[in-house]
Formats: C-alpha cells, sequence, structure tokens
C-alpha cells in the first residue's frame, strides 16, 4: 500500500467528485480513478459507491476513511517536528455554517483568515441545513445545536438574540399593535414546519402557538426580504437587521438562542481546524 493512494483516496472522499479532487491533488482525473481502483484491489475491498452524484464511502471506505484521517494527523506531526515550527495550516477547510451567520458574519471577515494562511482553501457551505461532521462533509460546523454525539467536540461560540420584525410602511397600513392579541389579524412569515433541520428554530410556535403562519419560507434570508418589503411579520435574528426594521413588542416577544462551534475529534486537533477555531472565537462577534 502507497501512502499517496492514501491521500488521494482521503482528497476523494472529502471532495465526493474525481474532478474536483483531481484539480487539488494537480493530477489527472484518470490517474485519481486508477489510484482509487489500484487501492480497491490492494486491500480487496470496494471504498466507494459511483453514483451520479459523486463517489460516496461505503462502509469499508468509512472505517478506512477514519484510519487514514489518524494517519494523516501523524504525518502532520512529523513534518511539523522534522520543520522545527509549528507549521501552517494548508489543504481545503470545509465549514458548514448557519445560513444567516453565514452571509452576516463570518462573510466579511472570512478574507482575514485566508490572507493570513494562503496556502488553505476554504469550502464556505451556507444554507438551511447542516453537512454531516460525523461523516466527514464538513470539517467544522457552525450551528444552532450542540451535538449530542460523544465523537463530536461543541464549543459554545456566541449568543444572539431574536425579536418580531416589520417594516413601517407595513405597520402603517395594518392593524395598530398593542397587545398579542392584536397580532391575529396580521400576516406571519416563518419557516416551513416539516423542513425546519434544528428544534431551536421553532420558536415561531413556542412564543406565539396560537397563530398561523400564512407564508413559510426555508431561507431567514428570504424571509428577511420578504419583512423588508412589506409582505409581513417575520422573528428575525437582530444580528441580520442591517435596515430600518421596526421591532414589534419586543419587551413581550424576544428569544435568546447560541451558536455553537463543532467539530469531529477525529479531526480536532488537525493544524487548520485549530487555526481557523482560533479565529473564530477571537473574530466572529455578534
Amino acid at each position: 500500500m502507497h501512502w499517496d493512494d492514501i491521500k488521494i483516496f482521503l482528497c476523494v472522499a472529502r471532495r465526493k467528485r474525481l474532478l474536483e479532487a483531481a484539480k487539488e491533488l494537480k493530477l489527472d482525473e484518470t490517474t485519481v480513478s486508477r489510484r482509487i481502483k489500484r487501492l480497491e484491489q490492494n486491500l480487496g475491498q470496494t471504498l466507494f459507491e459511483r453514483l451520479r452524484t459523486g463517489h460516496q464511502l461505503t462502509a469499508n471506505g468509512q472505517d478506512l476513511f477514519i484510519k487514514a484521517e489518524d494517519v494523516e494527523r501523524n504525518m502532520g506531526a512529523i513534518r511539523v517536528l522534522e520543520s522545527g515550527h509549528s507549521g501552517k495550516p494548508s489543504g481545503v477547510l470545509r465549514i458548514s455554517v448557519a445560513e444567516g451567520f453565514g452571509a452576516q458574519i463570518l462573510a466579511p471577515v472570512l478574507h482575514e483568515f485566508t490572507d493570513q494562511y494562503p496556502d488553505l482553501e476554504v469550502d464556505l457551505v451556507s444554507g438551511s441545513g447542516f453537512l454531516s461532521l460525523s461523516r466527514r462533509e464538513a470539517d467544522v460546523a457552525i450551528g444552532l445545536t450542540k451535538s449530542k454525539s460523544k465523537h463530536i467536540v461543541s464549543n459554545q461560540l456566541c449568543p444572539y438574540s431574536l425579536h418580531l420584525y416589520g417594516s413601517a410602511n407595513y405597520l402603517e397600513k395594518h392593524d395598530p399593535i398593542s397587545n398579542l392579541a392584536d397580532l391575529a389579524s396580521h400576516i406571519f412569515i416563518d419557516y416551513v414546519d416539516d423542513l425546519i433541520y434544528s428544534d431551536e428554530l421553532r420558536y415561531f410556535y413556542d412564543m406565539l402557538p396560537q397563530l398561523t403562519p400564512k407564508i413559510r419560507c426555508t431561507s431567514i434570508i428570504a424571509q428577511k426580504k420578504m419583512v423588508e418589503n412589506d409582505g409581513g411579520l417575520a422573528i428575525l435574528p437582530d444580528f441580520l437587521i442591517d435596515t430600518p426594521l421596526i421591532k414589534v413588542m419586543p419587551n413581550d416577544i424576544e428569544i435568546e438562542r447560541h451558536f455553537w462551534f463543532s467539530t469531529h475529534q477525529s479531526v480536532a486537533s488537525m493544524t487548520k481546524v485549530k487555526f481557523f477555531k482560533k479565529f473564530a472565537f477571537e473574530r466572529l462577534k455578534i
């Protein structure tokens, strides 16, 4: 077995597609495919399912992936000892992050991190849902919940608040609001219930269980745009508000949540993860 084949295997497992792995490895796609097949033949095991969506790890592939990451970390530690310095991150760091946090908090300052470490490439996956740390789909996740898995290391990153918001035009055109009962005549915007990826997003039903949203959307950015364009009222994170929206009954409707920084214990000690974690806790403030 060749260590170079293991490195190629790790890259394909993370990138999913041969072409993307080949670009990262600076090899041609045929070479990458041939080396994967050689590794499978040497092990006598099928490591990937070849699907239209890309290369997905089999159970045997998942076992090898975990062991290969251990070898990768040890090789990195040896290189650090050889070079006599702490080492700088390189390769690809994939970050899965909640949509609003990714767009409003992380994206504006991410260049500060990449400028510091020019040998590191970053994949920022920001949306309504998260990649799996357990299946190694991402190196880091910044999300709304602390993982219950004993294999995932989660640290509280920062708290944030949410309030009910509406635009000035909407509030002028609709019935005045002086108490919770007055909300019954208003239009509400919320998440699509059966597509909610975290129970932490069910704050609408926690705070206003007697009301039914008329418009439902999986994107917090889209919800904000609807509110800005007089489409109704929505519970939004305060950090997302960068236009003159109005808080509705802020003393009665206020929600506190936290963002969590999580990574699989098998990659927590990798240089790229450690450096990004330090950056996140120093720079990502709400």
